[in-house]
């Protein structure tokens, strides 16, 4: 009966940490156009876009959307990346942007993060001044419109 009960409750805890709700973040940039959107890839490897581009104006800064920690912020290639660890398990990436910030530091919801930056003039980018915007969990990517609350209800069509 134990063993039964015990089961139960770990089937019953694994299942409502699936579909848990998801958090609301804050929004990265307060007013923003986004130029591309995210469209899920259909197999693991294949294209699509895993994330939002924001369109940003002159000299606009980047908020941190959660609170978390730094665990990247450097160039990759010919890019500059930042990504924070949420306490939920998420990784947040900026791409494009330079800041401060060092791996281990940690921000707080709302902080500065960085700001739009180009460090490589064989870079080129699909969109002018756009950050691009990813959310990582443990299952992959996933759509950051579900975090910010701007991602409209399904609707089921007959």
């Amino acid at each position: 009966m134990f063993r039964f009960l015990a089961i139960f409750w770990v089937l019953v805890s694994v299942v409502s940490q699936e579909f848990r709700p998801p958090e609301i973040w804050a929004k990265p940039v307060p007013f923003f156009q986004v130029e591309h959107q995210f469209l899920a890839p259909v197999s693991l490897y294949g294209p699509g876009h895993r994330g939002l581009d924001f369109v940003l104006g002159n000299d606009q800064k980047i908020l941190a959307p959660a609170s978390g920690l730094i665990t990247f912020s450097g160039p990759v290639v010919d890019r500059n990346i930042v990504t924070i660890a949420t306490a939920s398990g998420y990784l947040l990436s900026f791409e494009q942007i330079c800041s401060s910030l060092l791996p281990g530091d940690f921000v707080k919801r709302g902080a500065k993060l960085g700001q739009f930056c180009s460090i490589s003039e064989a870079y080129k980018p699909h969109c002018e001044s756009c950050v691009h915007f990813s959310v990582r969990g443990n299952r992959g990517y996933l759509n950051p419109e579900l975090f910010l609350g701007s991602l409209p209800p399904s609707v089921l069509k007959s």
